[in-house]
């Protein structure tokens, strides 16, 4: 399904062999059934201890079955018992993180973004926090973070909680200090897509005292033959997206969507157990490598799409993940299309509506035009300098929308 992990940079393959994703983990089905077969040697907690090596030493971590389970463990935790009833999001950012805050019971207030790019100002979303306010969620996005220290003085003063999103962002750091670890709790992501893909699990990293949760109620971890069960659904789901097909009648395609995908299987508990994190030791291991390569090919592509993306604060150093443009509908039609020739996906992935308010929407133009023009483009490792090349080259008279 992917390369050797030996040789990360994709060199070798085949053209044409399969479709280049937008991510691409980095373990492979034989290594995992490996591990499975020789025996499980390795618990969550060396999995915790290998993952706060690279977070300082700092904070309390707790292995959850998903991101968004720990997002709703942690905002549920800070609800009780207070009077405050409302969350801050960025309107621009995954369902999940609503359906989290609703089922805490929170009510929803969103903000914009200064600039179609991603950049926010942190001290005006700081001014807009009130005493009902219980916590403002700070999103990190594409590998890249936030710089959100002039919040930090305001969300104090204000007694409301800072919980950084970092399901993308493992291995980013703000002012030199990895990202999850400004704010008062963070969340993590081992889904598909993510820095490290687990085939599922999430992490709750608790720095603040006062958030006082009972670890054991919370983590529920799996029997190792659960979790090889979940990798191999991952990959049979990942080699069916990777293989080419040609585009079916629009009849087919409404057809399709009534029937189950044939690598569908019944939904499976989820937890983090020893197969978990055994394989996640091993991609820690391996990380500073494959995120190098991945911040390699972002820095080769910006020479043509500089102009296009996200926008990056000189205070950050990313650990790129995707690279997110902002183009034109033409040129996106265009650039998507050359370069699905050469079979390498392109999307509008993360994410095309935006997340609104529940009272009156007031206009939220910059997180509008960042979700409706936006653009995703694969930096993983996995892809060859001649992929990089014909990224390139489609994007060589690519041009920002005109407003």
């Amino acid at each position: 399904m992917n390369v050797n992990p030996a040789t990360p940079s994709g060199e070798g393959l085949p053209h044409g062999a399969r479709m280049a994703d937008l991510v691409e983990e980095f373990w492979d089905l034989d290594a995992v059934e490996g591990i499975f077969r020789r025996g499980v040697r390795v618990s969550p907690d060396d999995f915790r201890d290998a993952f706060h090596q690279r977070l300082q030493r700092r904070g309390r971590l707790l292995l959850t079955g998903s991101a968004r389970q720990a997002l709703l463990i942690v905002l549920s935790s800070l609800a009780a018992g207070s009077p405050r009833r409302r969350v801050l999001l960025s309107s621009f950012n995954c369902r999940v993180v609503k359906e989290a805050a609703d089922k805490a019971g929170l009510a929803i207030d969103t903000f914009d973004f200064a600039a179609s790019n991603g950049r926010i100002d942190w001290g005006a979303v700081g001014e807009r926090l009130t005493a009902e306010h219980l916590a403002i969620v700070v999103p990190h996005f594409f590998g890249i973070p936030a710089d959100f220290n002039p919040l930090v003085p305001l969300a104090r003063r204000k007694g409301v909680m800072i919980v950084e999103d970092c399901a993308h962002a493992l291995g980013a750091s703000i002012g030199g200090i990895p990202a999850g670890l400004l704010g008062d709790a963070a969340v993590f992501s081992f889904n598909y897509d993510k820095p490290i893909s687990l085939a599922g699990g999430g992490g709750l990293l608790l720095n603040h005292a006062s958030i006082d949760i009972d670890g054991a109620a919370v983590e529920v971890p799996l029997a190792p033959r659960a979790e090889l069960h979940q990798f191999r659904q991952m990959a049979a789901m990942l080699r069916y997206n990777r293989t080419p097909r040609e585009r079916r009648p629009l009849v087919a395609r409404i057809g399709g969507k009534l029937r189950v995908p044939p690598y569908a299987v019944p939904r499976a508990a989820t937890g983090f157990g020893a197969l978990r994190a055994a394989v996640g030791v091993w991609q820690l291991e391996r990380f500073d490598e494959i995120k190098a390569l991945r911040n390699e090919h972002a820095r080769i592509l910006k020479d043509s799409l500089g102009h296009l993306c996200w926008h990056v604060a000189q205070s950050v150093e990313p650990a790129h993940l995707k690279l997110r443009v902002i183009l034109s509908p033409g040129d996106r039609e265009y650039v998507t299309q050359r370069c699905r020739e050469r079979r390498i996906t392109l999307a509008n992935s993360n994410w095309p509506h935006l997340i609104e308010p529940e009272a009156a929407p007031d206009a939220r133009i910059n997180a509008y035009r960042a979700a409706t023009f936006g653009l995703e483009v694969p930096v993983h490792q996995n892809l060859s300098r001649a992929q990089l090349s014909a990224i390139s080259g489609a994007f060589a008279n690519a041009k920002r929308p005109d407003w």
